[in-house]
């Protein structure tokens, strides 16, 4: 609920990214870690063929990207088996200069294993919680219409602890 996943989308379905990359593709990884499904939904979003067998699969996507500048995202990533990470990231490699890759996670040691930056999205403040409840509850009606909700508004965005998907 900090917002990793709409930061991602924001990039991800930016005109200027579009433009930049000649290949986009967005996993949503999530939990049990499946490589056959993973590499099958990478294949699919770049228009590649589909089938059932893991090597081959691999081999497709290895191709597929070879030479293209691309976009890959890997949503709500859990698993911290590196050698697991270690295989998939190497499907990668054949990618033109410049492409990326980004990863969602929740977990500091998933991060801390892409081996790369990580930005950190921490909570809101207590005013900005209280601005952005208050815009979705009123549905952006006047506040000042309803000054009997403040109290209550105020006490509810404290209760969401600077959670942006929760005061949503």
């Amino acid at each position: 609920g900090l917002g990793k996943t709409t930061l991602a989308k924001s990039v991800y379905k930016d005109e200027k990214v579009k433009k930049h990359f000649g290949l986009k593709a967005w996993i949503c990884v999530s939990e049990p870690y499946d490589a056959v499904r993973i590499t099958k939904e990478l294949l699919q979003e770049i228009g590649l063929k589909v089938d059932n067998n893991l090597n081959q699969l691999q081999v497709k996507l290895k191709e597929g990207l070879k030479g293209k500048k691309f976009l890959i995202v890997l949503d709500d990533v859990w698993n911290e088996n590196y050698k697991e990470w270690d295989d998939l990231r190497n499907l990668f490699v054949q990618g033109d200069v410049g492409s990326k890759i980004i990863v969602t996670t929740r977990k500091e040691s998933v991060a801390l294993m892409m081996g790369s930056g990580a930005i950190n999205v921490g909570t809101l403040s207590s005013e900005v919680s209280w601005a952005l409840f208050k815009r979705h509850s009123l549905e952006n009606r006047d506040p000042e219409e309803h000054p009997e909700l403040e109290e209550v508004g105020i006490q509810i965005a404290h209760k969401c602890k600077g959670l942006p998907l929760a005061l949503k």
